[in-house]
């Protein structure tokens, strides 16, 4: 398959996630916005692997329970492992926000892990979201790790797009947030992408590489309770780099 069929294939296990029922493949090619013949071949190739089968009459399909297997033994393997995503767990459940993990990705952090707090109003996104380092607590404690001559070369190179009255838009006072956050051992985003959330972060070490991660929830809950989040924090993070060393 070409990239564009790659990603459409990506494409159609996402829709049948989001749909969560069977589907013919005039829907299935309405939803990719590819043509049928096209669409035909992609679904037959994959339905040939394993992934699909006959759910219905008139040949509806479903995804098979493969890709559940795939998925669970790459899972098993993964650097973000279950006892840190246990910890994880721990941590949400201590602070009651949403807490994350994130990779540095070129400009950008990936978000690899996302436990949702349980209130109703929360900071919401998904594994796999990007978000631009500049204007993101994790993307400040990833860049924090950076030797000096690094990270003078990095700032420059990244967006500095502008979401909120709050968003740092220059090299010179990201470098200046940044060192503020190395002083008192922790990464904020107050209001810079949402301008009613605040996130903390702090760098852990996994295996050979710096994440980020964070706590983030609405600013006036957040706020009142910064102090015990930040503890709670710190201990998660302890815990996690002693988990990976």
């Amino acid at each position: 398959m070409d990239t564009k069929s790659e990603v459409r294939v990506l494409s159609l296990f996402e829709t049948f996630a989001k749909l969560g029922r069977p589907m013919q493949i005039t829907e299935i090619a309405e939803h990719l916005g590819a043509p049928i013949s096209s669409c035909f071949n992609l679904v037959r190739a994959v339905e040939q692997r394993g992934y699909l089968y006959s759910a219905k009459a008139r040949g509806a399909l479903y995804p098979t329970r493969r890709l559940y297997d795939v998925a669970r033994s790459i899972l098993e393997s993964d650097v973000v492992s279950p006892q840190i995503r246990q910890r994880m767990a721990q941590l949400r459940d201590q602070v009651g926000e949403t807490v994350c993990l994130a990779q540095r990705r070129d400009k950008e952090v990936v978000y690899l892990e996302v436990l949702e707090s349980r209130h109703s109003i929360r900071f919401t996104i998904h594994v796999g979201d990007t978000r631009p380092m500049h204007a993101n607590s994790m993307g400040k404690a990833i860049l924090s790790r950076l030797a000096p001559s690094d990270l003078a070369q990095t700032l420059p190179t990244l967006s500095y797009e502008q979401f909120s009255p709050n968003t740092l838009t220059s090299p010179e006072s990201l470098a200046a947030d940044i060192e503020v956050g190395r002083e008192r051992g922790w990464y904020s985003n107050v209001g810079e992408t949402a301008f009613d959330a605040l996130a903390a972060a702090v760098p852990v070490r996994i295996g050979s590489n710096w994440y980020g991660l964070s706590i983030v929830g609405p600013n006036n809950r957040m706020q009142p309770k910064l102090e015990g989040h930040l503890a709670a924090l710190f201990d998660a993070a302890r815990d996690i780099n002693r988990e990976t060393t």
